[in-house]
């Protein structure tokens, strides 16, 4: 068995031998094309960001931008595929294109995967490291393009691709936190998510960023809902109220000049039952609720 492999080798490097003298002889361009054809390595682009991100300047057109230097750069990388989500980082099972990617590797689509960052495939470091191992069962390897001078699949490479891995997980967790507090720090002192019905959404810019946020007064849907008081006061039920603003064709949130939007007796109860609104809630709420349900 042993001497067959010697000569299976010694024949093959014979007859190569033998076709690079014969390139040589009539036209020394075709050696290069032999050498082409051998050593040729295709590869995908994987790229992905948010939107939080993409608003950042972290780019889907940067990313392929720097892979596409980064292939230039090699003599037998040839590019075949891109593949581009916008979500986030946190799952990939979600990502469309991503799954995508992984069924055509299984399909020997292209020899390896060229990423910007490890934290693109995924910011989790348990996830980053099995995909490598599953890319590498298909016999296809990972390129990354931050840690371009380290192999990955060494001992060594794999021990600062975790530890990278690991930094990415962990400032996503206090990048969570911190947007938590500082949430619930701004709420304390100004008005936070969308303007209830009634109402308009102003703030104040300074510099790039938007200051003291607060709730104004909507002159023309004020009236509106003064009327809806008015008859929810005279005994009218939600499917009443709804109906009389449907008939006076007055207009809701949603109304466009090429789509007409109906009142329903759900969205009059939701703007009537919002806090801050004056009338008897507990009482007239129980008896609505009765008459909702025999209309």
């Amino acid at each position: 068995m042993y001497h067959a492999i010697i000569h299976h080798n010694f024949k093959k490097s014979y007859i190569l031998g033998h076709i690079f003298y014969i390139c040589h002889v009539h036209d020394f361009s075709y050696v290069n094309e032999v050498v082409q054809i051998q050593k040729e390595y295709k590869v995908a682009y994987y790229i992905r960001v948010s939107r939080e991100e993409q608003a950042k300047g972290y780019s889907p057109e940067g990313q392929k931008s720097t892979l596409d230097g980064w292939l230039s750069e090699q003599d037998n990388w040839r590019w075949v595929k891109t593949y581009k989500d916008e979500t986030s980082g946190k799952d990939i099972k979600g990502r469309e294109k991503f799954q995508e990617m992984i069924v055509d590797a299984k399909n020997g689509l292209f020899d390896g995967i060229c990423v910007y960052d490890n934290d693109r495939f995924s910011r989790s470091t348990k996830d980053v490291l099995n995909i490598m191992d599953d890319l590498l069962s298909y016999g296809i390897k990972l390129h990354i393009y931050t840690l371009r001078h380290i192999d990955i699949y060494s001992d060594q490479g794999r021990f600062i691709l975790t530890n990278f891995a690991a930094f990415s997980e962990f400032f996503r967790g206090q990048l969570a936190s911190k947007i938590r507090v500082g949430v619930k720090q701004k709420m304390k002192n100004e008005w936070f998510g969308k303007a209830p019905y009634g109402y308009n959404i102003e703030s104040d810019i300074i510099g790039n960023r938007k200051k003291n946020t607060r709730l104004v007064e909507n002159p023309e849907e004020q009236k509106i809902l003064i009327k809806m008081r008015e008859l929810k006061s005279e005994g009218k039920s939600y499917t009443e109220i709804a109906q009389y603003l449907n008939e006076n064709k007055i207009p809701t949130r949603h109304t466009r000049k090429d789509k007409q939007s109906d009142w329903y007796s759900t969205t009059v109860r939701n703007i009537l039952l919002r806090p801050g609104v004056s009338f008897n809630e507990e009482e007239d709420g129980i008896s609505e609720s009765s008459k909702e349900e025999s209309d």
